[in-house]
């Protein structure tokens, strides 16, 4: 049997074993970060920081947020000023290899230790989030949880990290509906307004973070934020089993992200205070990038208030990190060239080291190979079936028309599919409107219409036969319902379209699975 599997490498296996009886080096009595020789600073500083996902296969966004955990409480941040959203479903999953301890990197130390659980399971939500963001202790979101909340005022520092999965517009949740980024955007907004921060840094992890703060972040309002992507790529996965370097032989998935070991192991290097956010980003961006060559690799970016960087990395994360190296995190220096995965295929990619490493005997082989190709196909299955309702749409003369007058300014060409029957111009039609960001004047955010956006993604939700495809996999086709958005297209239209695709008895899926478009997806095929 030879097994061939496109667009996940599965490489040989190496690297070290963690060193699980490590202890972080003792420091004193919990403060806030202390104020440098000289400094006029006279507030506090505050730490939000939250992993967006759960589950074995996101393994690395919680580890990445235990990590940063530590840098900041080493750094000399009271735990009263550190707010840990997180699932929590690593530590005692029956696949953690060893309990009660999480890893962020090859032969690093335990991140998990001590981390104070402030918010776990289902109250990791979006409402929840920018309720703690905006220090609103008597929310209804709050009300029955930890209800410690970013309490900030006019002189404070708050530094924000999310870490998970990203669409366009969108950043994921464990739990609840998704994080839109016009919702984050009204929250910062109330909060700069009522003088709840004096400067605020957010660092966001998540595919099409650019997008989240494009045409959107108001530069006057003292945030600076830095994205591991732009608006229209991937994030990466990295210390991932068969990588250079990789986490040891027990672990079927990756450690960490590209972006959040780069600024989080420079935090761990560094000495912050003799570093500028500035000189941080350029670092982690080309770090990010494998050395400006973007091959396994994303652009970061960075938005709002730019004077902002030319401040002390310290001042937001940790005064004098240990720069002998010997800070919160250990290990093997990486590669200069890090390998990594994309954020999407991490999750193929756990499911499939689980089936290469599954001894045969006993069925757990088979059983790890149909997981696996249970989750190919699905993916299969959410492709077709967003092509197919975006089809159904392109082929409404209505919607034609409403498209060709948005457009007709610009250089997009687009057949007219109510009258054109060309098989061809179809599939290039309807994988332009899928996947492509269509011409925006520039400055401009994803979408004119976020409630249109929000609608179009909960029509899915709210169909039967569809109400699944919107996952943390489904959720980067926001960018063809932004797309239809801004043409003028309605929800109630999306709607109709959907009806004949998620119909059990439609053909529709199975004719344009027969046709000549061909969504970009793992494949595996079994000879």
């Amino acid at each position: 049997m030879h097994i061939v599997l496109i667009s996940v490498a599965v490489l040989a296996l190496a690297g070290e074993h963690c060193h699980a009886a490590f202890l972080f080096p003792s420091k004193t009595a919990p403060m806030a970060f202390p104020n440098k020789p000289g400094s006029n600073f006279t507030g506090q500083d505050w730490a939000l920081l939250i992993a967006g996902s759960g589950g074995w296969g996101n393994y690395r966004h919680q580890a990445d947020v235990c990590h940063a955990y530590q840098v900041l409480s080493h750094g000399g941040l009271d735990d009263d000023h550190i707010v840990v959203m997180m699932a929590d479903d690593l530590a005692s999953n029956y696949m953690n290899p060893h309990p009660g301890k999480v890893f962020n990197k090859p032969g690093g130390h335990d991140v998990y230790k001590g981390v104070p659980l402030d918010y776990t399971g289902p109250n990791v939500n979006a409402e929840t989030f920018l309720a703690v963001l905006e220090g609103d202790e008597h929310s209804a979101a709050i009300l029955g949880t930890s209800g410690k909340v970013i309490k900030s005022g006019p002189k404070d520092r708050v530094f924000v990290y999310f870490a998970d999965h990203g669409a366009p517009g969108i950043l994921g949740m464990p739990f609840g509906p998704f994080l839109y980024a016009d919702q984050l955007h009204k929250t910062l907004r109330r909060k700069a307004a009522s003088k709840g921060f004096a400067d605020m840094v957010m660092y966001i992890e998540a595919c099409e973070s650019g997008s989240i703060f494009e045409g959107l972040l108001d530069e006057s309002q003292s945030i600076y934020v830095t994205t591991a992507a732009n608006s229209h790529e991937s994030s990466w996965g990295t210390y991932c089993p068969g990588m250079k370097p990789s986490p040891p032989q027990e672990f079927t998935t990756c450690l960490g992200d590209l972006y959040s070991v780069a600024f989080l192991e420079n935090c761990d290097e560094q000495d912050l205070d003799k570093e500028t956010l500035e000189k941080q980003y350029e670092l982690v961006r080309l770090r990010t990038s494998n050395n400006y060559t973007y091959m396994q690799g994303s652009h970061v970016m960075q938005f709002g208030s730019l004077n902002i960087d030319e401040e002390p990395a310290s001042d937001y994360l940790g005064y004098k990190i240990h720069p002998s190296g010997n800070g919160a995190d250990g290990g093997a220096a990486p590669p200069a060239l890090q390998e990594s995965v994309p954020q999407r295929d991490a999750d193929l990619l756990h499911l499939w080291t689980v089936y290469t490493r599954a001894p045969a005997a006993g069925g757990a082989k088979a059983k790890a190979l149909q997981a696996f190709q249970a989750e190919v196909d699905r993916r299969a299955t959410v492709d077709l079936a967003v092509r197919a309702a975006v089809g159904n749409l392109l082929s409404n003369a209505t919607v034609m028309e409403m498209i060709q007058a948005t457009y007709r300014n610009t250089n997009l060409l687009l057949p007219n599919l109510a009258v054109d029957n060309n098989a061809n111009a179809a599939a290039s039609a309807i994988e332009m409107f899928t996947t492509s960001a269509l011409p925006r004047a520039a400055g401009t955010p994803l979408v004119d219409d976020w409630d249109c956006l929000r609608g179009m993604m909960n029509a899915w939700i709210a169909t039967p036969g569809c109400t699944h495809l919107m996952d943390q996999y489904g959720m980067q086709y926001s960018r063809a319902f932004a797309n239809l958005c801004n043409a003028g297209v309605s929800i109630a239209m999306m709607q109709n379209a959907l009806q004949p695709v998620c119909s059990p008895q439609s053909s529709a899926m199975s004719d344009l699975a027969g046709s000549s478009i061909r969504a970009e997806r793992p494949i595996l095929s079994v000879s």
